[in-house]
């Protein structure tokens, strides 16, 4: 039996997850695709798009046998953490022997190649990366220029303009990141590369079938969600008519949903606070209160923070984990815990029920399908990142609340999708 691994955000799920997810199928004769999907709040440090039930319902009825949710104090973490953690869940689960991913390239032993000089980090090359650094460089770019200076030097054959491209491009840098997780966690897990298709990541505009998430967003978020047909050519029919549905009943999310709260906790947070919050230092601390006045909102307030060597994402995400209450500590917390200590199922199709029992006989750790029932099944450190599931779901109902006025609803009464 072959199990396949997808670790997705579906934000929201497009016609280039059907074409991941058919092609999975096609070329690997799978008999299960199991998603690892990020939950209400995204790893660029943003709120979803429209919440995870209405997202899961997508991807099961576009191809996904079993979805469950990546937590929320990884859903939201750097891409490193983010692939560490999705590698992790997929080893917990027992039974996933091939990991399924994307990228702009097809070469993945190029790929394999800068994954694993990023798990050894030779001297020299923790040279350049350090150099780059005192020069104000932000990690990111330092890390493509070292790995750039490394490669060339060992290995002649690879064109220079192809390495920079590589480590330039989101989802080749995601994959180089599943790669370094498979490898450092010794996972019996074999990465499958699929070559992206159609527009790129960060293509604003919607211009093929393959058009990007990041375009669809843009569409729904700037033109309005009353009318989405525009959208119907760029998402598959099942998921285009949960996603018309969902909005005849809720808004989507933006990060500006959220700058009332956030204008709150920049206040009312002292600069060590801030400084001990995930992913932020005390430099970033710092340089937020000497700010704090000018700020308007949660978009326009990143845009001002950011600098050469702070990118807006990053800022982003330390929002967003002020927002959820994620602090170093529960980074630490989540490290010790081996990453994942306990699977939330958000849906699954019926006609693979069969997929449920696999995972109760081979599963590592607990199986969740009720939220109520979490605190009998998980230790006490295991609890603490339940609890940040929880909030992040309560808190995001709570903005919509405030939007529609219609009543939050709780994430102990949401029933897992059946589709």
């Amino acid at each position: 039996m072959r199990i396949i691994g997808i670790i997705a955000e579906y934000n929201p799920f497009h016609n280039g997850h059907a074409y991941q997810i058919e092609k999975i199928r096609s070329l690997t004769q799978a008999d299960f695709v199991i998603a690892a999907m990020s939950g209400n709040f995204v790893q660029r440090g943003e709120p979803a798009l429209i919440d995870k039930y209405a997202r899961t319902e997508m991807a099961l009825s576009c191809g996904a046998d079993l979805v469950i949710e990546l937590p929320a104090l990884w859903a939201t973490a750097s891409a490193e953490l983010f692939a560490s953690a999705g590698v992790a869940l997929m080893r917990k689960c027992g039974c996933v022997d091939t990991l399924c991913f994307g990228a702009e390239t097809d070469n993945l032993s190029l790929l394999k190649e800068v994954a694993s000089l990023l798990v050894s980090e030779p001297e020299d090359y923790k040279e350049v990366l350090s150099s780059c650094l005192k020069k104000g460089m932000s990690y990111p770019a330092a890390r493509s220029q070292a790995v750039c200076s490394y490669l060339k030097e060992a290995n002649q054959q690879i064109p220079a303009d192809e390495l920079a491209c590589l480590l330039n491009e989101p989802n080749n840098i995601l994959a180089i990141e599943y790669l370094k997780a498979i490898q450092a966690q010794n996972a019996a897990i074999t990465p499958y590369l699929i070559q992206r298709t159609g527009d790129g990541y960060h293509e604003a505009a919607l211009n093929s079938s393959l058009s990007s998430a990041t375009a669809i967003r843009k569409e729904l978020l700037s033109n309005g969600w009353n009318d989405i047909t525009t959208l119907n050519p760029y998402l598959p029919e099942a998921a285009y008519s949960i996603l018309k549905e969902y909005l005849n009943l809720y808004p989507p999310l933006s990060a500006n949903d959220f700058s009332a709260p956030l204008s709150y906790l920049l206040l009312q947070q002292s600069e060590a606070q801030l400084a001990f919050c995930g992913d932020s230092n005390e430099a970033i601390a710092h340089r937020i209160k000497n700010l704090q006045k000018q700020f308007h909102s949660f978009e326009q307030f990143c845009q001002l923070l950011k600098t050469k060597d702070m990118t807006y994402t990053r800022i982003s995400r330390i929002f967003t984990h002020l927002l959820l209450q994620i602090t170093a500590e529960d980074y630490r917390l989540g490290k010790s815990l081996d990453y994942i200590p306990y699977l939330r199922i958000l849906g699954f199709r019926k006609d693979a029920s069969r997929l449920l029992t696999i995972l109760s006989n081979y599963a590592d750790v607990p199986m969740i399908s009720k939220s109520a029932n979490a605190a009998s099944m998980l230790s006490s450190d295991a609890a603490r990142l339940f609890d940040l599931d929880v909030f992040a779901g309560e808190l995001y109902e709570n903005i919509l609340s405030g939007k529609t006025g219609q009543d939050a609803r709780s994430e102990f009464v949401r029933n897992i999708v059946r589709v």
